[in-house]
């Protein structure tokens, strides 16, 4: 459990860190495609000896500002599996629904991998400002020997006006999306 705890404080102490340059820690490229559309690897951070993050971005994003991001995280463990990593992301949820009357998700099983789809939102004064749709992929694998959990994720954002266009589109999408996250072949080496 401190293991997981750790995991949490070194991702947070990651996100804070976004200037810096770019560094290609799980060799699988400057460039991802997911869907048709290329992405360029934006950020990237190894906060602990157990633990990698990447971030790919289209070339006209910021994070700032973002209506797509591609994720990679490694994190070596023994203990940490993709079911514990999905459900600890479900009570995440659970909590943030509370006060996101957006929040909502599901849960898929394809035996060892796990997937969790959902949809979060961000309002002030009544009004949305913001909704996110993610995908995380879950997986067991082993790098040089060591097991490790690998999540890829797609984020997608809409903002203001385009919000209701965005999900209404997202109904007939998200499969499709759910679909090509976790047929992609995404193999980490770390030297």
């Amino acid at each position: 459990m401190k293991r997981v705890l750790s995991y949490v404080i070194a991702l947070i102490s990651c996100l804070s860190m976004h200037s810096q340059e770019a560094i290609d820690y799980l060799n699988v490229g400057k460039t991802i495609k997911f869907e048709k559309q290329r992405f360029q690897l934006a950020w990237s951070a190894h906060p602990a000896d157990y633990y990698y993050i990447q971030e790919w971005l289209p070339n006209d994003e910021t994070f700032e500002n973002y209506n797509r991001m591609f994720t990679v995280t490694i994190h070596f463990s023994e203990e940490l599996t993709p079911f514990i990593a999905v459900q600890n992301k479900a009570a995440e949820l659970d909590e943030r629904k509370k006060n996101d009357k957006v929040c909502n998700y599901n849960v898929f099983e394809n035996g060892n991998e796990y997937v969790i789809d959902f949809i979060v939102g961000d309002a002030s004064d009544g009004l949305l400002n913001l909704v996110e749709h993610d995908v995380h992929h879950y997986k067991q694998v082993v790098i040089n020997g060591k097991k490790a959990l690998q999540l890829n994720f797609i984020s997608e954002r809409s903002y203001g006006d385009d919000i209701i266009p965005f999900l209404q589109a997202l109904k007939d999408r998200r499969e499709s999306i759910i679909g090509s996250l976790t047929k992609m072949k995404v193999k980490c080496k770390i030297k």
